[in-house]
């Protein structure tokens, strides 16, 4: 489906990364910036997210968005849609008509960045240990259209150049 100007939904890659590009550790995150965090919420009201299970276990009920799609390969016991691959959830994300944030894990985001038209990433000035990494990308590929300078981190977003 759709947008009522009949363009695609945008596919939007969203998160926070320290310098050394770290977004988590175990099953967490290694920093706690409220700000950042409604920045994220405030980004993903009302539309679409895509999400592994591990990191819907994390923010799953926090969630603001109206449809949530968790991409597992296992059967996980959520409150969402479950598909088998990024493809799969793409598909049935696009059927809603609305944004489309990709919210992680590192695979996930791996696996989508190729498809991605934005991405919104709060990159903290401070960095933390952690196992979990944004994946690295191009960034002569990406403008950089809005940018704001918190006490904690810089919230960039960027949108994928024409090719």
């Amino acid at each position: 489906m759709t947008r009522p100007d009949n363009s695609p939904a945008p596919v939007i890659l969203i998160g926070a990364m320290t310098p050394s590009r770290v977004i988590g550790i175990g099953d967490g995150m290694p920093w706690e910036i409220p700000e950042d965090y409604q920045t994220f919420l405030d980004n993903v009201r009302g539309q679409t997210v895509i999400m592994g299970r591990k990191s819907y276990e994390i923010f799953g009920t926090d969630l603001t968005s109206v449809h949530n799609i968790v991409v597992s390969r296992g059967e996980p016991n959520v409150n969402a849609i479950v598909t088998h691959s990024i493809e799969e959830a793409l598909e049935k994300a696009h059927s809603f008509g609305m944004k489309i944030f990709v919210a992680g894990g590192s695979e996930i985001y791996e696996l989508a960045l190729p498809l991605a038209n934005w991405i919104y990433l709060s990159e903290i000035k401070k960095d933390y240990e952690g196992d979990r990494y944004f994946p690295e990308f191009d960034e002569n590929e990406w403008e950089i259209v809005r940018e704001i300078d918190h006490a904690e981190f810089i919230y960039r977003e960027r949108k994928r150049r024409s090719q």
